[in-house]
């Protein structure tokens, strides 16, 4: 299985979108499988004739003889996900930073999450573009293809309700929610609310998520007492408690066997 990670170049799409990748999956590698684990960004998934079979603990992507088109969105998982691919597949995949995908939308995110849809389709254009950018062969090209793509849908002078508060707990996850709220004149309620229709997550999800991504960025040459203070666990026994409900894994299980593209990208195995 091949994986390229590629950054945004446009300054403008660079304050929405964290990265694009490329996976590129072949038949003579029979079935890979691997648990991806609760994220802050929303992520879009396109594949073309493949069957995508989902559920709340798995994500299956099958080659299929259809021709068809796939495109998915998660941000709302809390718990790992078992992610498998077989036969010949290439997915392109886009990070959007929190907040991130809502500057493209016109309607809410969660109307997409809650949506009866299946699949994430989110303008009249979208399929059929995304399509031919499946087709291109040469990586720069595709990027730029969806980089053109998302800067077109890109709406001007955008302001998130949601962006200081988001702001303030990635960066001391310790913040109580209340005070949070208090800070952007909210009611405790009403904070929940906005992060439940523009994040998909609940402040608290939100927060405890943000914390387990902490311990990914500073997970070198740390021993695990050390890692707990730097990613703003209360002490070890709170990371541990935090990493069984998001990962399955405690803490030193999960290093063991963690396999990393970026500090973005982490995945195990099986």
């Amino acid at each position: 299985m091949k994986i390229e990670v590629i950054k945004p170049s446009d300054i403008e799409l660079q304050k929405y979108i964290e990265c694009f990748y490329i996976l590129t999956h072949s038949k003579q590698e029979g079935k890979t499988t691997y648990f991806t684990f609760p994220s802050i960004f929303s992520i879009i998934s396109i594949s073309s004739n493949t069957e995508v079979i989902r559920t709340n603990e798995f994500i299956k992507t099958i080659e299929s003889s259809k021709q068809n088109f796939n495109s998915n969105l998660d941000t709302q998982f809390t718990s790992p996900l078992l992610i498998q691919y077989e036969g010949n597949v290439k997915e392109i995949t886009t990070y959007f930073k929190p907040l991130g995908l809502n500057a493209f939308l016109n309607k809410p995110l969660n109307y997409y999450c809650n949506s009866n849809e299946t699949v994430f389709l989110p303008f009249s254009d979208y399929k059929t573009i995304m399509n031919s950018i499946l087709r291109i062969r040469s990586s720069n090209n595709i990027i730029k293809q969806l980089e053109n793509y998302w800067y077109n849908k890109l709406k001007k002078n955008v302001q998130f309700k949601l962006e200081k508060a988001v702001k303030t707990i990635v960066e001391n996850p310790n913040r109580s929610i209340s005070s949070v709220a208090s800070e952007n004149n909210l009611s405790h309620k009403t904070l929940i609310s906005n992060f439940n229709k523009d994040v998909c997550k609940t402040p608290t999800e939100f927060r405890k998520i943000v914390r387990f991504r902490k311990t990914l960025q500073y997970k070198e040459k740390n021993s695990l007492t050390q890692l707990s203070y730097l990613s703003n666990y209360f002490d070890q026994a709170h990371m541990i408690k935090d990493f069984n409900r998001l990962t399955g894994y405690n803490p030193k299980d999960f290093f063991k066997n963690l396999s990393s593209l970026d500090e973005k990208i982490n995945w195990i195995f099986t």
